[in-house]
């Protein structure tokens, strides 16, 4: 059976992790049977980094390839009869979701100081007080470094919020009164908007981006639509 590897649950969520989210959804919804393994040093990984799967013998990570092997074994399951045009529309809102917002959900996990104390606990909790005092210094400094690297890192905070706020005032237009991304079926972009959707509604931090989302009524009402379809163990 497949193997989905990917971090435990956390914050109400099925994952931290907004890629693990999308991936799992992807499974569920494409009725692909699946096992977790859970993963506590994501560096052990095939690129450091959560989720991958083992498949057949097959090691893939990064959720992009993931979905695309899988989409090639199982004949593109969400596809449906999605034109090409809307398909290449999916890319691009994926594409910001995973290349801009999720950036924004990293600065204000990592970097806002009074959201310090949840994310160390989460993740460090159950080491030693000092040892996860020191751990989490470490990862904070590697998580700025990534940020400034990409580029929102030398943003301040009202910019990040901006951007990310922009981006939700886009979802909420593109949604607009249809149940679904993917239009009266749930589709493929759907794993992924969701993912960053509850990622921010469920946010345990203290959170701009999340009192904003939680002014559009509909991305409000997809978020409770998709967890009931998708994750009803974690429906309100």
């Amino acid at each position: 059976m497949l193997e989905l590897h990917q971090f435990r649950k956390q914050f109400d969520l099925p994952n931290p992790s907004p890629f693990c989210i999308k991936v799992e959804a992807f499974l569920r919804l494409a009725g692909i049977e699946y096992e977790t393994q859970l993963v506590t040093d994501p560096g052990k990984g095939p690129n450091g980094k959560a989720p991958w799967i083992i498949d057949e013998g097959n090691t893939i990570p990064d959720s992009r390839f993931i979905i695309d092997y899988l989409n090639r074994k199982h004949g593109d399951p969400l596809k449906g009869d999605l034109s090409d045009q809307q398909l290449a529309h999916h890319h691009a809102l994926g594409r910001m979701l995973d290349e801009s917002t999720y950036w924004a959900m990293v600065y204000e996990r990592w970097i806002i100081p009074e959201n310090a104390p949840t994310i160390k606990e989460a993740f460090f909790g159950s080491l030693p007080a000092p040892v996860r005092k020191l751990v989490f210094i470490v990862a904070q400094r590697g998580v700025k470094r990534s940020l400034h690297g990409q580029g929102t890192g030398r943003l301040s905070n009202d910019e990040i919020c901006h951007l990310a706020k922009t981006d939700m005032d886009a979802l909420s237009l593109i949604l607009g009164d249809q149940p679904y991304f993917g239009g009266k079926k749930a589709a493929e972009i759907d794993t992924t908007t969701m993912a960053y959707i509850a990622s921010f509604i469920k946010s345990p931090v203290k959170s701009a981006i999340q009192d904003h989302l939680k002014t559009k009524d509909n991305l409000v009402a997809y978020h409770q639509r998709m967890m009931k379809e998708v994750f009803p163990e974690f429906a309100a």
